[in-house]
């Protein structure tokens, strides 16, 4: 049996294959994902979890912050 990679599309990296669809990109965490707030509101995610509950996984990187920058300020 060989590895297929999802015809829908899957992931927006299209790294994934059946057996890795929902797991976020090596050594990336929800803590790393744009998403982080709104998925542990509604999945009770915490921001270690290595999985996307979304599916295909939507998992989009933060911008890195500027040293010294102010939230809303």
């Amino acid at each position: 049996m060989s590895m297929q990679k999802h015809s829908h599309g899957c992931c927006a990296d299209k790294a994934c294959n059946d057996k890795t669809c929902m797991e976020l990109p090596s050594g990336k965490t929800c803590g790393d994902c744009v998403h982080e707030r709104r998925c542990c509101m509604i999945f009770g995610h915490t921001p270690s979890d290595t999985y996307c509950d979304w599916f295909p996984r939507r998992f989009a990187e933060k911008p890195a912050q500027k040293e010294g920058a102010c939230h809303g300020r």
